[in-house]
């Protein structure tokens, strides 16, 4: 039986092992959109660190620094229940010296960390200014989003599955074929995932961590970004007659 096999993406980034293709003739489309939107959400990710020769002293800082962060929240009009904290973690600094070990307590370095969700953006200037000016504050780093990002992404997959669509029927034309009914869609980056997902055959801790999203760990901004921008894709198998 002859096969007829269109991508779009054929770059596979899962190791997906005996996965069967169908018996019968079919196509594979992806289809992306993006679309440039206002971000309304802005969440703020931080860290207060403090070091002291005495345990008790540095955590007496972290008081101290933290309460100074609230008062700027205060200040700026920002409700504490905006803000979650993370754990706290304290490190034994030693003396370092090769070869040798348990030597010498220097101090204690102690870090707690911070999540912070902004709805006002009109605040972020100015507080994002005093909050990195504080001390003991560091790793700041931010994430801008839409509150309609859903609403946005159920719109393009519509729009999505009519482009699909046609071109399916394009290259199935071009075999000289016609497209007989959609086999499977997802919103998976590539054939590889879509086939893995398909066919039931994959990691799906291995799929979970490449698909994790790596949404922080850019350059912190200190303005609001004009827009933002939301994708979507759809990757559809279709049979063949």
């Amino acid at each position: 039986m002859k096969f007829i096999v269109s991508a779009l993406s054929l770059v596979m980034s899962l190791a997906v092992t005996a996965n069967p293709v169908p018996d019968f003739p079919f196509v594979i489309v992806t289809e992306k959109l993006e679309r440039e939107v206002k971000p309304d959400v802005v969440k703020v990710r931080f860290s207060i660190l403090t070091y002291e020769q005495s345990s008790n002293r540095a955590m007496e800082q972290l008081t101290k620094f933290s309460a100074l962060m609230l008062e700027a929240l205060k200040k700026h009009g920002v409700p504490t229940s905006s803000l979650e904290s993370t754990q706290i973690d304290k490190n034994t600094k030693r003396a370092r010296k090769d070869g040798a070990y348990n030597l010498e307590v220097l101090g204690y370095e102690v870090q707690q960390g911070f999540n912070l969700r902004l709805t006002n953006l009109d605040k972020y200037p100015s507080l994002m200014n005093e909050l990195i000016r504080l001390d003991g504050v560091q790793n700041i780093d931010a994430l801008f989003e839409t509150s309609k990002e859903e609403e946005y992404k159920e719109k393009m997959i519509t729009e999505l599955s009519a482009k699909a669509r046609k071109k399916a029927n394009a290259l199935a034309q071009a075999q000289s074929r016609k497209v007989k009914s959609v086999y499977g869609i997802t919103t998976e980056e590539n054939f590889g995932q879509a086939y893995a997902i398909f066919s039931l055959e994959y990691n799906p801790q291995e799929y979970a961590l490449a698909m994790a999203p790596n949404s922080y760990g850019m350059d912190l901004v200190m303005a609001v970004p004009e827009y933002i921008k939301v994708g979507q894709r759809i990757t559809a198998i279709y049979e063949l007659n």
